[in-house]
């Protein structure tokens, strides 16, 4: 190894090997990193070298910081070999730009991957991460949908109910009377781990919202869907929402299961009921939240006061499903934001990635650190209607809690 025989030559003695294959270097959550900077803290190692720069990191602003500040300020010496960059020496008048360099690098290879992308959607290419309910993967071609013979029959079972007019919850209280597995328990069942949270004792209850997206959808008349989401920034990686008339849409690229007609006359079912969204705050924890008791999707809701409007979230499975989910589980929109704000700063301190307790719980703060919220009681036998608030944290997040004897979730009454 390259670097091995730099040490050897210099005499340095080699403390570990820290390496973060797969990871880009925008992302400074990388394992062998947040590693790297955790022995550092522990004083474990007094000089860091990498083949050249990219290797420390692609981000100029991230990078610099850690070279000129961060390790100068715990007296830790780096080297990049092949840039010959030594903070040792006072000769890296260079390094800003070669710094700003790499991340141009970065950005040109994202604008690249995003016209790739896009011309493999525009061909009709399915790149999705996941197929959708009713389909599969074709093993011969990754890029291809196959109808799957299991959940099929369910779709169209949906739309005939749909162009019935019967409504999207007396559809979903129907497929749930039937036993039939949602999307996420179907998935999970299968052996999807990303769908392990749906692993619960009941797993056959629909929702209303889940009917609707697959109402919607047009991949069901054999048509692929792309770009119905973009990365707005290829720092951040901070998704966005495309609206429909944005999507690209190619037709007759795999076996539908629903004939046009049907998704066509089904559409105008569900606009005659269609009514304006209610909500006018941006929800950044839409999607992660829910009810510690029964595992249902916590959803929003809004409460007039004299003061003006209060915003909430609340399990409506207890109001559909009582003997499910017993407890009358919501809390106030802010309250819940204030609680996972301040969990969220402990968690960060905990495993060193921030200096000082302010933080903004941003949308791109949710993404890159939550994986997903429960809401309860804190005790069920008590009556002061208090809230138990229970983060749960991604990888790597999780292991560095767990290596400093930490439980790798948070906990917070609120």
């Amino acid at each position: 190894m390259m670097l091995s025989q730099f040490c050897q030559e210099n005499g340095f003695g080699i403390f570990d090997y820290y390496i973060d294959d797969g990871f880009s270097g925008l992302n400074f959550q990388r394992p062998g990193f947040q590693q790297l900077l955790e022995d550092v803290e522990a004083g474990k190692i007094d000089t860091v070298i990498t083949k050249d720069l990219s290797r420390l990191g692609r981000d100029y602003i991230q990078t610099g910081y850690y070279i000129d500040i961060y390790f100068k300020e715990r007296n830790v010496r780096y080297i990049a070999m092949n840039d010959n960059i030594d903070t040792q020496r006072d000769e890296n008048d260079i390094a800003p730009f070669k710094n700003i360099l790499n991340d141009m690098y970065a950005h040109d290879l994202s604008r690249k991957v995003k016209a790739a992308k896009r011309q493999r959607a525009i061909k009709g290419y399915f790149i999705s991460g996941q197929a959708p309910y009713g389909y599969s993967i074709d093993p011969e071609n990754k890029n291809h949908l196959i109808v799957d013979p299991i959940a099929a029959p369910n779709v169209k079972r949906i739309f005939e109910l749909a162009k019935k007019e019967k409504t999207l919850k007396e559809i979903a209280q129907k497929m749930t009377d039937q036993r039939v597995l949602p999307p996420g328990a179907y998935k999970a069942q299968n052996g999807d781990t990303r769908f392990r949270r749906f692993i619960k004792d009941d797993l056959n209850s629909w929702c209303a919202a889940t009917i609707a997206q697959i109402l919607k959808d047009p991949v069901y008349t054999g048509s692929v869907v792309n770009h119905k989401g973009e990365v707005k920034n290829y720092k951040t990686k901070v998704r966005r929402i495309v609206p429909a008339d944005e999507w690209i849409i190619v037709k007759n690229t795999h076996e539908p299961i629903i004939s046009r007609k049907l998704f066509d006359a089904v559409q105008g079912v569900l606009s005659a009921k269609s009514h304006p969204h209610r909500h006018q705050f941006e929800n950044v924890l839409e999607g992660y939240v829910f009810c510690g008791e029964c595992g249902h999707r916590m959803t929003q809701a809004t409460k007039d006061r004299k003061s003006g409007k209060r915003y909430l979230l609340r399990c409506t499975n207890h109001f559909t499903h009582p003997e499910e989910c017993k407890q009358n589980h919501a809390i106030f929109y802010d309250e819940l934001i204030e609680a996972v704000q301040l969990d969220l700063q402990n968690h960060l301190q905990l495993i060193g990635n921030m200096e000082n307790t302010c933080i903004s719980l941003s949308r791109s703060a949710v993404i890159q650190w939550i994986d997903y919220i429960e809401i309860g009681r804190a005790d069920m036998s008590d009556n002061t209607g208090r809230n138990q608030v229970v983060v749960h944290y991604r990888e790597p997040a999780k292991e560095k809690l767990k290596k400093r004897g930490r439980t790798p979730y948070g906990f917070c009454v609120w």
